[in-house]
């Protein structure tokens, strides 16, 4: 009795062993050979097999644990993307006596961007560097296909963004996410400018860190006049992404894409969406060319700084030349030269308001306009003295 009983079961364990091992073959190998078959395409037997089985080839890049894919997620925002195109007036009579194919390579002989629509009644924001800034005219091209007349409100030397207000009504627009409140980590989608008929360039990616010491000024030291403090992603871009929208999963704008030569290299970054705001809200109430200038180079202090330079203060800007001298520091002629700032000064705060790595010194000096006053909290040699600048 007992030896059939392990009969039994012994032919049941190699029947379930070859079946397990046939099924594994059949689905790995014969299968896919089937599917290719004429016949069974034609049939369809093994759709419903196909739908549940996929093939991902060693070069794929595969992302787990979203709800959507980045296509999907981005089907709203591409219709706040546009194609800003400028050109000087000469080229604009000869655009008037053609069209299709000629018209779109006259306008290449201007200069051609991308740009980002950020409200509803048409004020868009690209990099002062896709667009002609003096005695050019302006169209906007949509992602439907739409082609709009456009004046230059004015550019922001401190996010180095240009804004245009597109003679439109009712645009699609992202809305504004609070990047304060971004951290390192996030998955993000970056929109570029479009490459065909409702067709747009999309990255994904990873905003891998904010850069608090990255200065738009180019160079190793801060200027008190460019902004501090971009986004770094994981993808580089390119061009055609510049002056792009940058959103996040659910679907807020995040950033502004950037770029900025150093070294002879492009060095590709973003611009926080906060800082694009102010810069918005500036331009459309006319007081771009009212910001002040305060006139220095400077270092932003933090512990890591305090200890490699033997400071006494971990926070702050340290007016600063690799030179050593005066003049290369702090700017002849500036507010900051007039009311006595000297090379090697630390500016601790501005009215009250401390300066640190998360409210760079030039965060501060943008809120303020030209016929205003601040008072400066300084060390010198050790020593705290107040500072009254005059803008």
């Amino acid at each position: 009795m007992k030896k059939n009983i392990l009969k039994i079961v012994a032919g049941i364990i190699v029947i379930m062993t070859f079946g397990w091992m046939g099924t594994l073959l059949l689905n790995r190998y014969f299968t896919p050979m089937l599917m290719k078959s004429n016949f069974f395409s034609r049939t369809g037997i093994l759709d419903t097999e196909n739908k549940n089985t996929t093939i991902i080839n060693k070069t794929e890049k595969v992302v787990v644990g979203e709800d959507s894919s980045a296509t999907e997620i981005a089907s709203g925002a591409v219709y706040a993307v546009a194609d800003v195109y400028s050109f000087l007036p000469e080229e604009k009579k000869t655009l008037a006596k053609v069209s299709g194919e000629e018209a779109v390579k006259k306008y290449a002989q201007g200069k051609k961007g991308t740009g980002t629509i950020l409200t509803n009644d048409g004020i868009i924001v690209t990099h002062k560097n896709n667009i002609i800034e003096e005695g050019a005219d302006y169209k906007i091209m949509t992602f439907d296909g739409a082609v709009l007349d456009a004046s230059l409100l004015g550019v922001d030397e401190f996010t180095e963004l240009a804004f245009l207000k597109a003679d439109g009504a009712n645009l699609t627009t992202i809305p504004f996410a609070d990047s304060d409140d971004v951290n390192s980590g996030r998955k993000v989608i970056a929109l570029g400018g479009l490459t065909g008929d409702k067709k747009i360039s999309l990255a994904d990616g990873v905003l891998t860190e904010l850069d608090e010491n990255f200065n738009l000024s180019g160079a190793e030291v801060a200027s008190s006049e460019k902004l501090e403090g971009v986004f770094r992603m994981n993808f580089s871009g390119g061009e055609n992404y510049v002056g792009g929208p940058v959103i996040s999963y659910s679907g807020e704008l995040l950033a502004i894409s950037s770029a900025i030569k150093i070294d002879n290299e492009i060095n590709y970054f973003q611009i926080p969406a906060n800082a694009v705001r102010d810069a918005m809200q500036k331009a459309v109430e006319n007081r771009l060319e009212e910001s002040a200038n305060l006139g220095i180079y400077y270092i932003s202090v933090n512990p890591y700084y305090k200890n490699l330079k033997g400071l006494t203060v971990d926070k702050g800007a340290l007016v600063y030349s690799a030179s050593g001298k005066q003049g290369l520091a702090v700017v002849a002629g500036s507010a900051a030269e007039k009311s006595g700032i000297k090379i090697n000064d630390i500016i601790v705060s501005i009215d009250g308001n401390e300066i640190n790595s998360s409210h760079p010194l030039s965060d501060f000096i943008n809120q303020y306009e030209k016929g205003s006053t601040a008072t400066m909290n300084v060390l010198r040699a050790g020593e705290s003295m107040e500072i009254t600048v005059e803008f």
